[in-house]
């Protein structure tokens, strides 16, 4: 019953988190640090989220990351536009969370209307993880110069910064900086392969990433 009773806490800390907007950014971001404070401490034991409360209470907030999606139409007729170009406007703002040199966790706000923002995820391993990995001169400035790009299909993530674009795409590291146009070019060769092979699944909404 303990288990449960703590989920169920969890998950109601959780929901309250997703639906409660704010009415500026900062604002937004101590509100989901506040909450996820909250919910490690009823989880205890009972739940393993991989993060440590006492962390996220030390923790500060690095500069709001812009976070976009690649247009896959658009990269499977790349010819040399641009990044920008086949992107989307920022669709929501992934804030880091850092103690001690490192991301402990990510805060995730979503804009409900102009200038109003909701805290819409307080953990994801995913941005945690590979932000750990970027090097000092893309994560500089407190992370103003990163840009994320999601390309769906592909699955992987791309960290603009400064020029440079920063992927684990196809066993390259998040340490190393390459040239943006020799990635597009590769992940564009890939993107034909997966539509000549999954494309009338994706068109049915029968494939998920």
């Amino acid at each position: 019953m303990k288990n449960l009773a703590t989920y169920i806490s969890v998950l109601a800390i959780t929901l309250f988190s997703v639906s409660y907007a704010q009415d500026n950014t900062q604002q937004a971001i101590d509100q989901g640090k506040s909450d996820l404070i909250e919910i490690l401490t009823k989880a205890g034991l009972d739940f393993d989220f991989g993060i440590d409360a006492e962390e996220v209470r030390a923790s500060r907030n690095a500069s709001a990351v812009s976070y976009k999606e690649m247009d896959f139409e658009k990269l499977l007729n790349y010819d040399q536009q641009g990044i920008d170009a086949i992107s989307s406007p920022t669709q929501k703002l992934v804030v880091p969370m850092v103690q001690g040199g490192r991301v402990v966790t990510t805060i995730t706000l979503s804009e409900v209307k102009q200038g109003t923002y909701k805290a819409s995820e307080l953990i994801s391993q995913r941005f945690q993880d590979e932000m750990n990995q970027l090097p000092s001169e893309a994560t500089q400035n407190d992370y103003k110069n990163i840009t994320i790009i999601y390309v769906p299909n592909l699955n992987t993530t791309i960290y603009q910064a400064n020029g440079k674009s920063y992927s684990s795409y196809d066993g390259r590291s998040l340490r190393d900086g390459t040239d943006t146009q020799d990635l597009l070019q590769a992940m564009k060769v890939d993107a034909i392969s997966f539509q000549q092979q999954y494309g009338q699944q994706t068109k049915d909404g029968k494939l998920l990433n």
